[in-house]
């Protein structure tokens, strides 16, 4: 409370000593307030008038959102240089992100954010993704990495994510957007906006679906159903300060499994489902509310704040065990002395409560209010942020057993909700940050630090209380950490630059505790430096970054997601890695009428822990690599680009890799397939409001194995064909 009082004089004092606020007020100009940043920088505040323009980012435009139609996130930022990704169902539906080595599972180490807000259900008490926004809506995508994003906090390690949604428009605007392809998928997407006078709106309505592509024993659907609903209104007082506010809701339904494949049924039906998965779903409801404003203080000094809560409720109803054998026994390559587990996968009948059906019930809050100054004071632009932040997690879950009876599942035993698990886990945070960005001569230096306070606590009934009518017990930890960053950019002439950054690593612990002591485990900490090279001339451009994370106390969670289920927090101790990414740009033909891109980039990263040790990622050795982190990532699209017509082809290919620590050789029962995926797309304006859009996605049919986790191999999403029509009013 304290510090929230605070936070309200601080405001109150800027806007009463800023008198020509209040005096621009009868100015009847609208104001553009996209998407309002704080912590953050977005695209843009009045085209960048209260908010410097963004430091160098990977941005995913909308343009190349359009080229190849993409709803899967990790199809849209899986060729940008830095970016690792791990597929689970093939679909983007629980995406799994890292950036520099950060590690992927869940995006659990990234900052994930919508219109600069923290969007992970918990980012603190359980930054699990569980939810992600819809990629398929976005206007466009920021992918931020390198030593100026301590800003965005409080994962400092890897970088920041950020979706960005359909802004208000200019004019006014109404919009179509219908695609179908193949296992019965249909999209559509409704927007509709328009200025009047000082008052601007936009409303926007998106639905996604599909049968999906895996096969299930007995038959039934894989796929999921998820709709959209979205509105931004805003109201601009005067050139100089305005008010924005967004409700966005997701509601999704998704028949997904944790359980994969043996490697022989695998090898047999890539795309096969076990029968005793049939039951298997999840059921997901999101929502958020934000209320921005922007106010431009006078020429030198800008303010944007915003309050903002995100509600996230979902069941993830599935398969937990068999006969009492966890699935990742039953899916190991070897089933000798198991096989009467392996074979009630797929059996007609059973004992009753031989399949034991998790119902993975939470419920997530977060909330918060965040703001930024900015200073222009000569050679210097300063930043200044603070963010006051709660989030919590209840976890109140039940497993229910059932009995195969004639192929089908029947529930045997029912169980008392709040009987398997039945805890929350809270967190508050505050975090401030100063950045000065001064340029002097051909060297422009950004030097900044964050502040992060921490508090965590978990409060667990147990399993034997599910009405929580006994006080619970409580751990409690707090942590507080300084992390400092610099970076230096020298413009060797107008075209060219070199830069040098370094920035020191963090990543919050969770309030659970490690297995072995059952004390509170100790944060993540890593010091991170690169180096880079830059050349824009136009459309063409070169870029080659080298970059190091030394960390000291690598933070793991033994999580049903990465294939253990103790939810166990442990620290991996120190780690190197290291590794260097490339971009680069060419026109290859620009005559005029035809144009031809060509894009390439590459990512080469090796890894290689510091001390041994016995724990969740097995037996470690000094010299062992990381699992789940490729050696080379190389992307590859080239356009064509003549009169109405738009073409494009990508191609990834992603080397194998280990699911678990080790060294030397990899051995095929511990790592994923090396995969190459080859996508097509191509637009074609029928009329000036009218376009017509085709895509294949993996045209040459890959079928390898992307990944081993959470239980079992898992295919890549075979090859697929849409069609789509825009239409603009």
């Amino acid at each position: 409370m304290k510090k929230n009082v605070l936070l309200i004089l601080f405001f109150n004092f800027i806007l009463a000593n800023n008198p020509n606020i209040v005096a621009e007020s009868d100015s009847t100009k609208p104001i553009a307030l996209d998407a309002v940043e704080v912590l953050a920088e977005s695209k843009s505040i009045t085209s960048g008038m209260f908010l410097r323009n963004a430091e160098p980012s990977d941005v995913v435009s909308k343009s190349e959102l359009d080229q190849f139609r993409y709803t899967d996130i990790h199809r849209i930022v899986g060729r940008i240089p830095g970016v690792y990704i791990s597929e689970e169902d093939g679909l983007g539906l629980r995406p799994n992100i890292g950036l520099r080595g950060s590690g992927s599972l869940r995006m659990e180490k990234l900052n994930v954010m919508e219109d600069g807000v923290l969007i992970a259900p918990a980012p603190y008490a359980s930054p699990a993704a569980y939810y992600s926004p819809t990629a398929g809506r976005m206007e466009s995508i920021e992918v931020r990495k390198g030593s100026t994003q301590i800003k965005h906090g409080p994962f400092t390690t890897g970088g920041s994510l950020n979706y960005i949604s359909t802004s208000i428009p200019t004019s006014k605007l109404n919009s179509v957007s219908l695609d179908m392809g193949s296992y019965s998928k249909t999209l559509m997407q409704v927007r509709s906006g328009d200025v009047l006078g000082n008052f601007a709106y936009l409303i926007e309505l998106y639905s996604d679906k599909t049968d999906g592509f895996k096969e299930l024993d007995g038959g039934g659907d894989t796929g999921y159903s998820k709709t959209d609903f979205m509105t931004k209104l805003r109201y601009s007082f005067s050139e100089s300060h305005a008010l924005e506010f967004k409700y966005s809701m997701t509601d999704e339904i998704s028949d997904e499994t944790y359980l994969g494949l043996t490697d022989s049924d695998f090898s047999d039906n890539p795309l096969r489902r076990y029968r005793a998965t049939a039951l298997d779903e999840m059921d997901a409801d999101h929502s958020q509310v934000m209320l921005s404003y922007a106010a431009k203080l006078n020429d030198k000094m800008s303010l944007a704040i915003v309050g903002y809560s995100n509600d996230f409720a979902r069941n993830w109803y599935k398969l937990n065990k068999v006969n009492g054998m966890s699935l990742s026994s039953i899916t190991k390559p070897t089933t000798d002395g198991w096989n009467e587990f392996y074979l009630l996968m797929d059996a007609q009948n059973s004992a009753d409560d031989a399949y034991r059906i998790k119902a993975n019930n939470r419920e997530y809050y977060s909330s918060g209010v965040q703001a930024v100054l900015n200073v222009s004071a000569g050679a210097h632009d300063i930043q200044a942020g603070v963010r006051i932040h709660n989030d919590e997690m209840d976890r109140f879950q039940w497993e229910d057993r059932y009995a195969m009876q004639n192929g089908k599942l029947v529930m045997t035993t029912q169980a008392t909700k709040g009987s398997d698990s039945n805890r929350i886990d809270s967190a508050e945070a505050t975090a401030l940050f100063v950045e000065d960005r001064f340029t002097t001569g051909a060297m422009t230096v950004t030097a900044g630090a964050r502040y992060e306070e921490i508090t965590v606590i978990r409060d667990d009934w147990g399993k034997t209380d599910p009405d929580r009518s006994e006080a619970p017990s409580e751990r409690k930890h707090t942590v507080d950490v300084v992390v400092p960053g610099i970076g230096v950019e020298y413009a060797i002439n107008e075209f060219q630059t070199v830069s040098v950054g370094v920035h020191k690593g963090f990543a919050p612990p969770g309030p659970g505790t490690s297995g072995v002591t059952d004390k509170a485990v100790d944060p993540e900490t890593s010091l991170n430096t690169e180096i880079g090279f830059k050349s824009n001339q136009g459309l063409n451009s070169l870029e080659f970054t080298l970059f190091t994370n030394s960390y000291d106390n690598l933070l793991g969670a033994d999580t049903a997601a990465s294939g253990g289920g103790s939810d166990e927090l442990f620290n991996g101790g120190a780690v190197d890695i290291s590794g260097f990414e490339l971009y680069l740009r060419r026109i290859l033909v620009d005559n005029g009428r035809v144009q031809m891109p060509f894009e390439l980039s590459w990512t080469s990263t090796n890894s290689e822990f510091q001390e041994s040790f016995d724990g969740f990622w097995g037996d470690v050795s000094k010299g062992d690599e990381l699992p789940y982190l490729p050696d080379t990532i190389i992307a590859l699209n080239l356009g064509l680009n003549v009169d109405k017509l738009s073409a494009n082809i990508s191609m990834k290919k992603t080397s194998e890799m280990r699911t678990v620590a080790g060294s030397g050789t990899i051995s095929g029962s511990n790592a994923t397939d090396e995969l190459t995926i080859i996508d097509l797309g191509m637009r074609y304006a029928l009329q000036d409001n009218i376009r017509l859009s085709v895509g294949i996605n993996n045209f040459m049919d890959n079928d390898g194995i992307a990944a081993r986790r959470p239980y079992g191999a898992r295919p890549t999403m075979p090859r697929s064909f849409s069609l789509g029509v825009d239409y603009t009013f």
